[in-house]
């Protein structure tokens, strides 16, 4: 069939061949780049556009392009809201009746695995050019929408009440991918001057700026929400009066993502069923499209559609299970349900006041995975966490942000540079102490004096014979006795070979035991170290002292023998254990931060538990 350029009457044949002609197809202007007769190279091979359909179903409208490819092929091209697929016929198989189909089922397509994304039925607007079938402007056709887990495989299953289930599968495609030989002619560009409507529920005049499709017009006077699709405007439901959105950024405001300058041409306010209020802004830009806006407690998340499902269904989840979803995992967070409050400014979609929607969470911050479903269609979006501030110079704001409140499930925990310094630094001196102080356990220690006394030379001033202190650093005085309930105090100083005293050292030494309502208990020990500094080498002599006795009782010793040792070649233990605990003190504290503000962020979901 095709559509006569004159006067837009739908010519066909039917099936003895008679010529026919039906009704008069109109298409009012969409938001496509693409145009009747455009040429270009679509994933580099050259296309002509020789047909053209748009379907609406309900609650927004898409476009079907049919392309002339150069090798002879034809193709599809499906266009939602910018959101392009490349699409040929395919073998449907054994799929279902159109009342059995829902979201999220199961269906192979051409031997590969789908699932239901979008079901319902499709109002026929129109159509122009060529099409290899016939049209019925006005009647309604069941569909469905499936999608490869990975969203790298699309398809559409359309239902005729004469011929059963035809289907056109395959892949998604970016707008790089699609290129325009000459820009849209200022013939089809159509609505760019506006377009003056009134209110049907005060009769204030409204402005529908042109160069995109609306189907809802929020009146800026009394809030009403307008349907455009149908001939007139009707209003379908109306803001709630004395409520205060919260909107920071106004309608028509322009913001940079990207690189790319966007306009906030819809705002929506939800409410979940606890009452948490979260906020939507729609943001456009003629050629990238539309992104979404998301704030909570002033944290914001610039989302995106995707294609890529999840590899499990989401809403059957506890909170922290990890969920598969394209090349990235995440943990659930949460579902449940939200129901729309508040929407102003001009949607390409059917809105209003009430419109619920179930949801669930994921999240990989600083990133962010959202399922939204009804009953007719299922949406996925990954999000990335924004800073409050990078928002705001976003949309060149002059005055103070607005600070946030508590911890957002995608807002990534925040470490500066000099605290990262700090952390390797740590990191690094914990390791070279932590080796130092292995490596004191096992040091081999040079015993330069080593004897062993009796009560009759320790506890008078004695004078040992001449030893040789060689080259070191540190020197250690070890002593020890069979000590029995008894203690032993020694005092030690180095004489050179001048006999002049160079260094005095201590130790003492107390050992106690017995046994106490049936048990045995001991205290103390019966040997002792003290280091100190090694004086220059040379030959010295040790000049000691003792004490001792039983508790108070006595200051004589019991006459046990005591052992006095000099070694040198120390390496001292607690000095890079003392170091190493040092070391980690800031990557602990950065730890338990870390651990407090991951408590935070699932408190919501999980109360006290964080396991």
């Amino acid at each position: 069939m095709l559509v006569c350029d004159f006067c837009s009457t739908v010519v066909y044949w039917d099936d003895e061949t008679a010529l026919k002609t039906g009704m008069q197809s109109v298409l009012p202007e969409g938001d496509s780049r693409l145009y009747m007769h455009a040429t270009g190279k679509l994933a580099g091979k050259p296309y002509e556009v020789v047909g053209h359909l748009r379907y609406s179903h309900g609650a927004g409208t898409w476009d079907e392009w049919y392309l002339q490819i150069a090798d002879g092929s034809v193709a599809w091209l499906s266009e939602d809201e910018r959101e392009l697929s490349f699409e040929r016929a395919a073998s449907t198989g054994d799929v279902p009746p159109a009342g059995d189909l829902y979201p999220g089922l199961a269906i192979a397509v051409d031997g590969e695995a789908y699932t239901v994304r979008e079901v319902g039925e499709a109002l026929c607007e129109g159509g122009e050019g060529q099409l290899p079938f016939t049209i019925h402007p006005g009647e309604m056709y069941p569909y469905a929408d499936l999608a490869s887990s990975d969203g790298a495989r699309f398809a559409t299953l359309e239902y005729d009440e004469d011929e059963g289930a035809t289907c056109f599968a395959g892949q998604v495609l970016t707008h790089e991918q699609l290129s325009i030989d000459d820009e849209r002619p200022p013939s089809t560009a159509g609505g760019h001057e506006g377009q003056n409507i009134r209110c049907p529920n005060c009769d204030a005049p409204l402005e529908l700026v042109g160069g995109r499709d609306v189907e809802t017009l929020i009146c800026d006077y009394c809030g009403a929400q307008n349907d455009l699709t149908g001939a007139q405007a009707k209003v379908v439901g109306v803001n709630p009066k004395d409520l205060d959105p919260g909107f920071y950024f106004e309608i028509g405001r322009g913001g940079t993502f990207d690189g790319d300058v966007y306009e906030v041409c819809g705002r929506m306010m939800y409410e979940d069923d606890e009452g948490y209020v979260a906020r939507e802004y729609l943001l456009h830009n003629p050629d990238a499209g539309y992104l979404w806006l998301a704030e909570e407690n002033n944290h914001y998340i610039l989302n995106r559609p995707t294609q890529a499902a999840p590899n499990v269904n989401p809403f059957y989840l506890a909170p922290k299970q990890t969920v598969k979803a394209g090349d990235r995992t995440y943990k659930f967070y949460e579902s449940g349900s939200s129901r729309l409050v508040y929407v102003d400014g001009a949607l390409p979609w059917q809105a209003r006041s009430g419109d619920r929607n179930s949801y669930a969470d994921l999240v990989a911050p600083p990133y962010m995975y959202q399922v939204e479903q009804t009953d007719k269609e299922v949406e996925y979006f990954i999000g990335e966490y924004m800073k409050p501030e990078d928002v705001f110079a976003a949309f060149s704001w002059d005055e103070p942000v607005p600070g946030t409140y508590g911890v957002h499930p995608a807002q990534p925990f925040h470490r500066g540079p000099l605290a990262r310094t700090l952390m390797v630094l740590g990191a690094i001196f914990a390791l070279v102490n932590g080796l130092m102080l292995f490596a004191s356990f096992g040091s081999d220690q040079d015993v330069i004096f080593n004897k062993k006394y009796g009560p009759d030379a320790y506890l008078k001033e004695s004078l040992s014979e001449p030893f040789t202190i060689g080259e070191s650093n540190i020197m250690g005085l070890k002593i020890a006795a069979p000590l029995n309930n008894s203690w032993i105090a020694l005092q030690v100083a180095l004489v050179d070979s001048s006999d002049k005293v160079v260094q005095e050292m201590e130790s003492d030494i107390s050992y106690y035991h017995g046994v106490e309502g049936g048990e045995s208990w001991s205290e103390g020990s019966r040997s002792s170290s003290t280091y100190g500094k090694s004086p220059p080498p040379g030959t010295y002599r040790l000049l000691f002292k003792a004490s001792g006795g039983m508790g108070n009782r006595g200051t004589r010793a019991r006459g046990e023998n005591l052992q006095i040792a000099l070694v040198q070649g120390v390496m001292l233990s607690r000095y890079f254990l003392a170091a190493f605990i040092f070391s980690l003190l800031f990557p602990v504290f950065e730890f338990v931060r870390k651990r407090l503000f991951e408590a935070r962020r699932w408190a919501a979901v999980m109360g006290d538990d964080d396991d």
